[in-house]
């Protein structure tokens, strides 16, 4: 199978548990356009996934989604996939979860963990593919402990997919010219919960981190996925003499580790 065949199938997988989910959300309330909007962000992470490699390996995606987890498995090709949540329960520190997309099943091994404090539960050089997809912006005051863990847990070779926002887009340089601040998304929560952005990154910053937690890019570019493409910021950079690349609104990286942790506190992202 090509590596665009994989990803084709893994999309009409994607479809296929929307579908399921809005099928199975009945009257109650179910917002099939998060999915229907996030679709292309998918579809980029679905493209920096590389198929296992050998028999026996395994994936770890942080912030276990059940559709990539079983994408990662039964499209993917990996014999054992682990997944990350946050929970206060004691009964879910780790445990066994069963999940399903689209009537694939599989039942896997999960931990809650706080990313940026706790270790991970598992042995050194476990993984062979990490993929940590719209985490970083979450990080409260330590993203270097999970990337520091995230070495230690993978294999040397192993990849690393991550996924986050990008604060130096095209639409939030536009925001910026005409006076308004330009953030994606970090907003109060009306709830009053913590868990919203509370940085947002640019190519430099992710690509820095990564080299100090060992993994050297392999990819790193910028997409649109969340909204449209804004022609209009691209002309407007142009016009005044400003780069314009790197100016989609997610930045997508795909990552090799080639060495131990490099430099715990890098410089610029840690005073």
């Amino acid at each position: 199978m090509t590596d665009g065949n994989r990803v084709e199938r893994a999309l009409d997988l994607f479809d296929r548990h929307v579908e399921e989910l809005e099928r199975q959300a009945g009257s109650q309330d179910f917002d099939k356009g998060y999915y229907l909007k996030h679709r292309p962000r998918f579809a980029g992470t679905l493209d920096l996934i590389a198929p296992a490699q050998e028999a026996g390996a395994r994936a770890l995606e942080l912030g276990a989604t059940d559709f990539l987890q079983v994408a990662l498995r039964h499209v993917f090709g990996y014999d054992e996939v682990f997944g990350s949540v946050f929970s206060t329960e004691i009964e879910r520190k780790y445990y066994h979860r069963a999940v399903a997309a689209a009537g694939m099943e599989t039942r896997n091994p999960t931990f809650s963990v706080n990313l940026e404090h706790d270790l991970l539960p598992v042995p050194p050089e476990h993984f062979a593919m990490v993929l940590c997809c719209e985490v970083l912006e979450h990080m409260d005051i330590d993203p270097m402990f999970m990337l520091v863990e995230v070495n230690r847990v993978c294999q040397m070779g192993a990849e690393l997919v991550l996924t986050t926002p990008n604060c130096c887009s095209a639409r939030n340089f536009w925001k910026i010219a005409h006076g308004y601040r330009p953030h994606f998304f970090m907003q109060y929560e009306r709830s009053r919960s913590p868990y919203r952005h509370n940085i947002e990154w640019d190519v430099h910053a992710v690509a820095q981190l990564a080299r100090a937690a060992g993994f050297e890019p392999v990819t790193l570019e910028t997409t649109d996925v969340f909204e449209a493409p804004m022609p209009e910021a691209l002309a407007l950079l142009a016009r005044n003499g400003l780069t314009t690349d790197h100016r989609g609104d997610c930045i997508m990286l795909r990552a090799r580790k080639v060495s131990g942790v490099v430099d715990r506190w890098p410089a610029g992202l840690y005073v």
